[in-house]
């Protein structure tokens, strides 16, 4: 597991991934400006806001979470890449990012997670997160 740089070429391919995540929740595809977009907004965030990003790399991205933390952490985006599902990655980075934030005094952890997306629901609720809507909450 490592932390990616706002300067790491992996940033584009986690700013594509990030914006095709919904793609099942949505009735439109990102445009090349969109992931252009993206991939700035997120080094911007990287250098002037604090946004972190932790990383699985073997011979590839295996897997990312996305997140800030002000008085509490928020996550913004967790991917795994599909052929490497159910082997314990997001479980892994979620517990790394609850460590960080607890080592940070942080309150609490939350996100977003699509109703549709039963599998994540399911992995936070396990982990201990509380589900109210789409939003998902762990108190620290």
């Amino acid at each position: 597991m490592i932390h990616i740089n706002y300067d790491d070429p992996l940033l584009k391919t986690i700013a594509r991934l990030h914006e095709a995540i919904p793609a099942d929740y949505k009735d439109w595809r990102p445009t090349e400006l969109e992931y252009i977009l993206r991939e700035e907004s997120i080094r911007l965030l990287m250098q002037y806001s604090g946004d972190r990003i932790l990383a699985v790399v073997e011979e590839e991205l295996v897997a990312f979470i996305w997140y800030a933390m002000t008085d509490y952490t928020h996550i913004k985006s967790l991917w795994v890449n599909p052929g490497q599902r159910g082997k314990g990655y997001a479980s892994k980075l979620k517990n790394e990012v609850k460590r960080i934030s607890e080592e940070k005094g942080m309150t609490y952890i939350t996100g977003t997670v699509h109703p549709a997306n039963r599998s994540m629901v399911a992995l936070n609720q396990k982990l201990g997160y509380n589900w109210k809507g789409k939003e998902m909450r762990l108190e620290l």
